[in-house]
């Protein structure tokens, strides 16, 4: 797929409004508002038990994996949390030892197409050893284990930015034809102070969520 795909356009588009435009500002007070109180179990993703990209469980699934991803408000089912855990964990291990932790920003594109490790791991968890999973939560599980290389994504998430086919292939296409981009996402997280351990990602996953939110929660009002 090309970098400049048409599939993208507006949820590119919708991106640079937090980072450089309109919504900048309410993505500073809205990812503070999410990770700097205690509101949002979500905040908790990347922090929980240590984090999932830390040395000693990088190549594995854990426990606390999977309870990080009910921080976020998914639940997986006990059928599949034993496949992650116990049935098919060497199968998983194996592939996570070939993902790199590259920021998606540094990143090759081959890192993320489907014949990479990421890609062969995102297939393999909708495969039918892993019944109910779901793409989004196969997500959510890559993103515990490389916060840096591989975005979260909901539904939230999802309308907001226009619903596009591969939101990994999505954001590595906006990092990568504009380097200022990542800049100006860091320069947000250093302004809002207290989550420099935050990935890149996830502030700007946070801030499209919020917004997303409290858009639904103003129209359910």
């Amino acid at each position: 797929m090309s970098e400049t795909s048409p599939d993208y356009q507006f949820a590119h588009h919708t991106l640079d409004r937090f980072v450089y435009g309109d919504l900048r500002q309410a993505a500073i007070v809205n990812v503070g508002r999410y990770f700097n109180t205690d509101l949002y179990t979500g905040a908790r993703f990347e922090r929980l038990d240590g984090g999932g990209d830390r040395a000693d469980v990088a190549h594995q699934f854990t426990a606390a994996d999977l309870t990080a991803v009910r921080c976020l408000g998914t639940d997986i089912k006990p059928v599949s949390a034993i496949a992650i855990l116990e049935t098919h964990a060497n199968r998983l291990s194996a592939l996570l030892r070939r993902i790199p932790h590259t920021p998606i920003y540094e990143a090759p594109k081959s890192e993320i197409d489907p014949a990479s490790a990421a890609g062969t791991l995102a297939s393999m968890l909708l495969s039918d050893d892993f019944p109910h999973l779901g793409r989004m939560t196969a997500t959510k599980l890559l993103a515990r284990k490389r916060p840096h290389l591989l975005p979260c994504y909901d539904i939230v998430v999802a309308r907001v930015l226009g619903k596009p086919r591969d939101i990994t292939h999505c954001l590595h296409s906006w990092f990568h034809t504009d380097p200022e981009r990542a800049k100006s996402l860091a320069s947000i997280r250093d302004d809002i102070g207290g989550i420099s351990d935050i990935s890149l990602l996830r502030v700007l996953d946070a801030a499209v969520w919020m917004h997303g939110y409290e858009d639904t929660v103003e129209t359910v009002a």
